[in-house]
């Protein structure tokens, strides 16, 4: 699907992301772990070609067209209707007017937003906002997803209809690449995981294969969070 050979990305003195290699394979979901400024943002702008850098990146079976970006902070606009906001971003990404219309409105159901079609974006509810911001990165049929902390702030229910909507897709082909602090939205979702610590991918691998490796080490039922401590927890820490 796409791969990165040696990619570094400098903001002014430091280095976000360094010599970063991997190749992304069609039919996975990916989960980007780190803690805070370990390179996961400065990853996904760098794949959407958001920001330069020095390396490669070579797309196989897409084009940045078949890209869908959700980002942590809200990209809805608050004066626009749900609908007027998903025609808005159709147009961005250049779909069809009446295929994009008629997509709108099939993901502004599968979302439950059907009954706020025309309310303004500022009137949702918070898990509604976060719906809306994921399904605009919809709105063209991509065939990568990158999703970037997108049940961030809201509430149990809608973060459970979001995750379970998520895997509905990726079971349906559409691959994904994920960021989040909760571990267990990557385990639920992810089939692969990437750690990046300080700009450096310092391990990868099958996520159901890193855990099961660590409740043999550790001798208990392990899970995502297990293998997070274990493989960034500095020492003394």
């Amino acid at each position: 699907m796409m791969e990165l050979k040696h990619v570094t990305k400098k903001y002014k003195k430091s280095l976000a992301l360094i010599d970063f290699s991997y190749h992304f394979e069609n039919g996975n979901a990916y989960g980007i772990l780190g803690v805070n400024g370990a390179g996961k943002s400065t990853l996904m702008n760098c794949i959407i070609q958001n920001v330069s850098f020095d390396g490669e990146l070579n797309y196989t079976d897409l084009s940045i067209w078949d890209i869908g970006y959700v980002p942590q902070e809200l990209a809805i606009y608050p004066e626009l209707s749900v609908m007027d906001n998903m025609l808005f971003f159709a147009s961005v990404y250049k779909v069809d007017k009446g295929e994009a219309r008629e997509r709108s409105v099939a993901l502004i159901e599968k979302a439950g937003l059907k009954e706020k079609i025309s309310t303004k974006a500022s009137k949702l509810s918070g898990g509604m906002k976060r719906k809306l911001n994921l399904i605009t990165g919809l709105v063209h049929d991509p065939k990568l997803l990158i999703c970037d902390e997108v049940c961030v702030g809201i509430d149990p229910i809608s973060r459970k209809e979001i995750l379970e909507y998520l895997k509905e897709l990726k079971n349906g082909g559409l691959n994904i690449i994920y960021t989040s602090h909760y571990l267990d939205e990557v385990e639920y979702l992810c089939d692969r995981i990437v750690f990046l610590d300080k700009g450096k991918l310092v391990l990868e691998g099958a996520t159901k294969k890193l855990i099961g490796e660590m409740s043999d080490a550790e001798n208990k039922e392990a899970d995502l969070s297990d293998v997070f401590v274990k493989v960034l927890r500095k020492d003394g820490e």
